[in-house]
């Protein structure tokens, strides 16, 4: 089943903005604190959309970053907006680096949307330094036993692929991360959530209009409210030394 590209509608962007997740840039800038980067720092984002962070690190503390998603249309806005980077298509399961390229990575909003989570960790892992970083924002379910419920909707969004927060930390300690970093940012989310209605009227209108009619909003987000979404923040180590 092909599914539609949420992360490529105008709908989106008109409600996340350029960064197409909730909460802007407040917890970028959070994770650039507790992990001390600098523009010494080889950074990568990990599903860098339209380039919003790479270039948010690079105005902001002049960290240059290097950016790479599987949408080319995302990349090619990218490489108009903010020609001083570097964009890649590219998934995360075949990351095109060297082993122990970077010190952080960056995967805002973006874990929640890749098919295959355990290769996507043992690549990130790979071109990690060691000591280096993973820096995780997404979405979480609280009734995890109910994301299967949003399986079968055709449309690659992350809220389609809620993570189990107990799950995932068991899966980035089995791929040598040690978890440093945790915190429930779920107001960010609710936030989100309350412009959307107040810009399109329903959830349910906005997830019509960002699948382009392709999936019933209606049961796709009732599907929603069984799982009970939230949202969050986390720092994984590789090799186990801390943060900030």
């Amino acid at each position: 089943m092909e599914c539609c590209n949420a992360y490529e509608s105008k709908s989106m962007a008109e409600v996340t903005g350029e960064t197409l997740r909730p909460g802007g840039f407040r917890l970028t800038e959070k994770a650039v604190q507790l992990c001390g980067l600098s523009p010494r720092d080889a950074v990568l984002d990990l599903g860098c959309g339209r380039g919003a962070t790479v270039n948010y690190l690079y105005n902001t503390h002049r960290i240059r970053t290097i950016g790479i998603d599987p949408s080319e249309k995302l990349i090619e806005d990218a490489r108009k907006r903010y020609g001083f980077a570097d964009f890649l298509t590219g998934r995360g399961e075949d990351l095109p680096f060297e082993s122990e390229r970077f010190t952080c990575v960056f995967s805002e909003c973006t874990l929640s949307l890749m098919e295959n989570l355990n290769r996507v960790l043992k690549e990130t892992f790979r071109v990690l330094k060691g000591g280096g970083r993973l820096v995780v924002t997404d979405v979480y379910a609280r009734n995890a036993q109910e994301v299967s419920g949003l399986r079968p909707f055709a449309m690659n969004s992350c809220m389609r692929g809620l993570h189990d927060l107990t799950k995932l930390e068991e899966m980035l300690k089995k791929n040598g991360f040690a978890v440093s970093y945790r915190e429930d940012c779920s107001d960010l989310l609710k936030e989100l959530m309350v412009q959307t209605i107040f810009t399109f009227g329903s959830m349910a209108t906005f997830w019509n209009l960002t699948s382009g009619n392709c999936v019933d909003g209606c049961r796709y987000q009732e599907a929603l409210k069984k799982c009970k979404p939230g949202y969050f923040m986390m720092i994984a180590e590789k090799e186990g030394t801390n943060c900030g």
